[in-house]
């Protein structure tokens, strides 16, 4: 038995990344959570009082951290106003004040004492997400064991009134009696919540560090395969031409060799969701297939497995397979944390291929002719008769493409009236005016996204009167037929003028280069460029730090984090060079 859903299915999987309202006075702390959270990819909002929380807040917030000590309104009051106005969503308070039995009659979920570190706060955010999908009853059992947890951390002679956590402990006992079997089942959801999300965040650091596909492949099957809800774990490959799959490795099996079942083959469900990239979980696995995983067959009726795809945009690296323990089931929210897991390993793999280009002492590199009005760029520069000329390349995300390019020989106004009525084109700012004049657009298609989405990096795209040259730099180890097939089936009138290795200068990939490319994380070297593309080292700055980070999709405070670590690490490189 197999359920299919599609890696970005909003209706399945959940919409947006859940969105996190963070309430301090002090600044400082509310804009490093924001931080903290939107590292690891959620949406957050900021108020910096409790009557700026209750102005911000509405129905799409999913979760408050909430300071107890603020001036005028309280935390405590702030609370008692969430709940009055219908809000029901989890509430961590936060506080430097040890906790005593005046909490017991609040209704919040977890309690969180300062100082708080990143883990606190992920961990806290991670499981009370978790809960909200758990049955009302439950929910309050789990808050009533928060309440009672923070009161324990205390004496009971500091305590004001000691009975009132005697009565606690009877109520939760009493909550636990009337709901254990559901309680023990959510218990243990949550305990291998815990662990996959350690283990991603394992894996978050092994995607910075890791040198080549085949670490982060070994690392993230090591990391699932170490914990106590996963039996084992690999990855394949989907094969074109034998309408397969490839085993690249296996963790935790019988056999590391090749994951089939006797017959050579491996399990159908599980080629049809490589090949078409889907999540799958898979149920009654094949007994024949079980035995080879596991060596014993019987574990066919007693596990289930989920098939992850591993992507990057339009380039696809095969599939993560992930079998349970025996009585396993895979609950809505650790799909979630799978699909997030695939798309972060196909990124990790990509920025593995890139840096890999970015070190190379020989590259491959692919001139185009590029004439399809169908790419915007090409069509802006044809109905303008001006040249475009790509500037840099800002970030994807599932907006699209944020890139700056430079106009010359026609008006300003003229391309911003055109872009204003093209589907493809979701925002167009000017950035500056004049003989070269300098806009910022964000493309939903483009020959450029193309190109970045198979692992490619495009050097320089000008476009003159619609007719473009578009140069595209690839590792010489690439799959050039499959990049210039993803380019040309987008693109019908685009051909290809020169394919040649080009081999860089020793000083630039042994010396500056290398130091730089291992200090620099993507983000920092994305936010780096996208400031320097957006004119905001110029002075006067053409772009403000606010309006860099709209084009990254991000929160000003984030850019600037980004932008100071990456720029001590430009120095550092620049000074290590010249010394």
């Amino acid at each position: 038995m197999a359920t299919e859903l599609s890696a970005d299915s909003e209706s399945e999987l959940g919409t947006a990344a859940p969105l996190v309202l963070v309430v301090d006075d002090d600044e400082d702390l509310a804009d490093t959570c924001r931080y903290w959270l939107e590292d690891d990819d959620y949406r957050v909002r900021t108020a910096y009082s409790g009557e700026d929380a209750l102005e911000v807040i509405d129905s799409e917030v999913d979760l408050v951290l909430l300071d107890r000590r603020m001036p005028r309104l309280s935390g405590d009051e702030t609370l008692d106003q969430l709940r009055e106005k219908g809000f029901d969503c989890p509430v961590a308070m936060m506080t430097a004040v040890a906790p005593d039995t005046d909490i017991v009659d609040m209704r919040f979920d977890e309690y969180l004492v300062k100082p708080v570190s990143k883990t606190d706060i992920l961990d806290a955010v991670d499981e009370l997400l978790a809960r909200s999908e758990f049955s009302q009853e439950v929910r309050e059992y789990f808050a009533l064991e928060s309440t009672e947890q923070a009161l324990s951390t205390r004496d009971r002679e500091e305590l004001r009134d000691a009975g009132a956590l005697v009565d606690l402990r009877k109520e939760l006992n009493a909550a636990y009696g009337d709901h254990e079997a559901e309680i023990e089942q959510r218990e243990l959801q949550l305990e291998r919540l815990t662990h996959v999300n350690s283990v991603i965040r394992t894996i978050d650091r092994v995607l910075v560090e890791a040198s080549t596909r085949e670490t982060i492949e070994r690392e993230v099957c090591d990391s699932l395969v170490g914990t106590d809800s996963y039996r084992a774990a690999w990855v394949a490959e989907y094969n074109s031409h034998s309408r397969g799959v490839n085993p690249r490795l296996a963790v935790g099996t019988a056999s590391e060799d090749i994951v089939v079942d006797p017959d050579g083959q491996v399990d159908e469900r599980v080629s049809d969701a490589v090949s078409n990239q889907q999540v799958q979980v898979l149920t009654q696995i094949d007994p024949g297939h079980a035995e080879a995983v596991f060596g014993d067959a019987a574990e066919a009726d007693q596990t289930s497995a989920v098939v992850v795809p591993l992507s990057y945009r339009e380039k696809a690296y095969g599939a993560l397979l992930v079998y349970t323990v025996a009585g396993h089931t895979f609950s809505d929210h650790e799909l979630e944390v799978f699909v997030d897991l695939g798309q972060k390993i196909g990124n990790g793999i990509n920025s593995v291929e890139q840096r890999k280009l970015l070190l190379a002492d020989t590259i491959a590199e692919l001139e185009f002719r590029h004439t399809d009005t169908d790419d915007p760029l090409v069509y802006m520069s044809q109905q303008t008769g001006g040249t475009i000329a790509l500037r840099g390349v800002a970030s994807t995300d599932e907006s699209g493409l944020t890139c700056f390019i430079e106009l010359t020989g026609s008006p300003a106004e003229e391309l911003l009236e055109l872009a204003a009525g093209m589907d493809t084109v979701g925002k167009a700012r000017l950035v500056t005016e004049g003989e070269e004049s300098l806009f910022e657009l964000t493309l939903s298609e483009a020959a450029i996204e193309t190109l970045s989405g198979v692992g490619a990096t495009v050097n320089t795209f000008r476009v003159e009167n619609g007719e473009g040259r578009l140069v595209a730099e690839v590792a010489p180890d690439a799959d050039l037929k499959a990049i210039v097939s993803a380019l040309q089936t987008r693109y019908q009138n685009v051909d290809v003028l020169s394919k040649r290795e080009v081999e860089r200068s020793v000083q630039s990939t042994e010396s500056f280069r290398q130091g730089l490319g291992d200090k620099l994380t993507d983000r920092q070297r994305t936010a780096l460029e996208t400031a320097f593309s957006a004119g905001y080292y110029e002075w006067p700055r053409d772009s403000t730090a606010e309006e860099v980070a709209e084009a990254m999709g991000i929160s000003a405070p984030t850019l600037h984090e980004h932008l100071r670590a990456g720029e001590r690490k430009l120095l550092e490189a620049f000074i290590e060079e010249t010394e």
